[in-house]
């Protein structure tokens, strides 16, 4: 049996199981990373051996992308175990390769003054500012709709998210959840929320809410920081600016966090954000008494 035949049962099945964005992931790794290599071979004599060469040829992604191919392939191999077309499914004997998370550089507090100062147009500047002072991803943020809005509560609902492949919930289970508005967002969420009588509360001019934050990267994130002599950093960093700042000024405990971003546990709060203020040995209390 030709290994493109699992491939395909494998995304087949995947359609019931995966977001739509997610499984637009794993269609394009299998034709441009997977069936290249694999496509035409019978499936019940790929080896170990040549996956690994496989594997260990990439070397135009990291360590982290490398482990995301293999679980896809697993689970292609995973279909014709099930059919007993295989005796063992040869993934298993493939080590994966290590990866360390990116070091995240956020901005400091000079650097988002200045982004925020920098913009004249008005929907980018409300995004900035939710992205800023809530540490929302992108496509919660416009995905947002007035019902989300509870000026009485000061609480923000998270319970969607937009992208390209249209409207779907949010990436998990636990990022369905609530965000409390800060004084510093208050004028910005009650300004934008006056702006129009749309459902949505950020709207493009043809009165329709956005598919993507595209249209911020391109026209002003990018140009603004190269303008500001800002060293380029994601739009997703303005997530992790939230996050250390929160940790750092001790106004939320690390469980608080995780709730606040969305996160299942604090296991990303800790290999992430706290490892990350580690470094910040300068600010030591070194006149403490540890035995009085």
């Amino acid at each position: 049996m030709k290994f493109d035949y699992y491939s395909k049962l494998y995304l087949q099945f995947k359609e019931h199981e995966l977001k739509i964005s997610t499984l637009d992931k794993y269609t394009n790794i299998i034709k441009n990373r997977i069936n290249p290599m694999f496509k035409d071979m019978e499936i019940e004599d790929i080896k170990p051996s040549f996956i690994k060469k496989w594997l260990y040829d990439i070397d135009d992604v990291g360590g982290k992308s490398k482990r995301i191919y293999l679980s896809i392939l697993s689970g292609i191999f995973q279909e014709a175990l099930y059919d007993e077309v295989i005796t063992r499914n040869p993934v298993r004997s493939v080590k994966l390769p290590k990866f360390t998370t990116a070091k995240i550089k956020p901005f400091n507090a000079d650097e988002v003054k200045l982004i925020m100062n920098h913009t004249t147009n008005g929907n980018y500047r409300f995004y900035l500012a939710i992205a800023f002072y809530t540490g929302m991803r992108s496509g919660e943020i416009i995905a947002l709709k007035k019902t989300d809005i509870d000026f009485e509560k000061n609480i923000i609902t998270v319970q969607r998210t937009r992208s390209c492949h249209g409207e779907s919930t949010p990436k998990t289970l636990y990022s369905i959840r609530e965000i409390p508005i800060i004084e510093l967002l208050m004028p910005f969420l009650k300004e934008l929320y006056s702006l129009h009588d749309n459902e949505y509360l950020f709207i493009t001019q043809y009165k329709k809410p956005y598919m993507d934050t595209h249209v911020f990267v391109e026209n002003f994130w990018k140009p603004s920081l190269k303008e500001l002599g800002i060293e380029y950093r994601r739009p997703y960093n303005a997530r992790h600016t939230y996050a250390t700042n929160m940790l750092y000024h001790n106004l939320v405990t690390p469980v608080q966090l995780a709730q606040l971003l969305g996160h299942a546990n604090t296991q990303m709060v800790f290999d992430v954000y706290v490892n990350y203020l580690d470094s910040f040995n300068t600010d030591f209390d070194r006149s403490i008494s540890i035995y009085k």
